[in-house]
């Protein structure tokens, strides 16, 4: 095949394993208990005598501490579903399989996939549960969510290798009706997917009016454009200015000013004008000497609808001119702006 055929497998590989990814379809358990007894099999293991359904990885989590079973065995079978599948594929792809291919793939679908399904939504899910219930987030596999180096594989079996990926078709099969999954001895527990997962613009993880993840039993995960952040921020108790530009991670401090709203921010800590121009349009620019950072700037200016809004300013703005211009990338002599948003 030619690059430009194995770009077309690409994108369309690329499109399927983000559908399977961001899926917010139940379990599909009757499914998903064939696929997982196929994948037990594949990694030489006795297939499951007890299937469990949990709705969320918390859900999951409970359910396996009431096993009797310590994190080591948890974390056997796991990985033995890894190094007996996984592994092995591979090795074997990564001996076989031409450069070009590899490279092409990888940049198409396991990296672009994995920005989207993995480190925006899976991290985010994994982080959280994490921080409540470690050791049984450990024996769990991401199902849906391990989209980006399933959709390689898939990928490469598509372009003629079946024969190297084939003994990854149960787990294929499972990740496209079931979300994470848990694999004991004797048994295990699958998962619902989420049923609500939202994105900004920039397909971060955002939600103004409730959690950015939501699974069926209500577990929540909120984030402001990318950044998980405490509920409470988005549930009508935000923290207070002062609690805004002190909180100790830096993210999520940026996350709380936006969401307090830089306007007020800059009335309490006293900000000082540099530049003010007529034109309330240009507006005026400021500094505030922020925690843990120095002097900042800020433009704040209004906009084509009436509001005034304020927005970081370059550190080498030194008009409120000057700095809109630069935000928006432009020669001073250009920016006439009519609306901000």
């Amino acid at each position: 095949m030619n690059r430009e055929e194995i770009q077309q497998v690409c994108d369309e590989m690329r499109e399927k394993w983000l559908r399977i990814g961001l899926s917010c379809e139940p379990c599909d358990f009757e499914a998903a208990k064939d696929a997982a007894s196929r994948a037990y099999k594949q990694a030489g293991l006795e297939p499951p005598i007890l299937f469990l359904l949990a709705d969320s990885p918390v859900s999951c989590a409970v359910m396996s501490a009431s096993l009797k079973y310590g994190a080591d065995m948890r974390a056997k079978v796991r990985d033995q579903v890894w190094d007996q599948v996984w592994a092995k594929v591979r090795a074997k792809v990564q001996a076989k399989v031409r450069d070009q291919v590899w490279d092409q793939v990888w940049d198409q679908v396991w990296d672009q996939v994995g920005a989207q399904v993995g480190a925006h939504v899976r991290d985010q899910v994994g982080d959280h549960v994490r921080d409540q219930v470690w050791d049984q987030v450990r024996a769990q596999v991401y199902g849906s969510h391990d989209a980006n180096w399933l959709g390689f594989y898939d990928c490469i079996g598509s372009l003629g290798y079946i024969n190297l990926v084939a003994s990854l078709k149960p787990l294929m099969d499972l990740a496209q009706v079931c979300g994470w999954w848990a694999p004991y001895e004797n048994v295990c527990i699958l998962q619902h997917r989420h049923k609500e997962v939202h994105f900004d613009d920039r397909n971060l993880l955002h939600n103004a009016a409730g959690p950015a993840i939501l699974y069926r039993d209500g577990f929540p995960v909120y984030a402001w454009h990318g950044v998980r952040i405490p509920g409470d921020w988005i549930k009508g108790n935000p923290p207070s200015a002062k609690d805004a530009i002190t909180w100790d991670n830096v993210e999520q401090r940026r996350a709380a000013c936006e969401i307090v709203g830089w306007d007020k921010i800059l009335d309490e800590i006293g900000a000082e004008v540099i530049d003010k121009d007529p034109n309330p349009y240009f507006g005026e620019l400021l500094v505030a000497d922020l925690p843990d950072h120095g002097p900042q700037k800020f433009l704040r200016a209004k906009c084509g609808t009436g509001r005034t809004v304020v927005i970081l300013a370059h550190e080498d703005a030194t008009t409120a001119k000057e700095a809109g211009a630069l935000s928006y990338g432009v020669p001073v002599n250009e920016y006439n702006p009519t609306v901000r948003t």
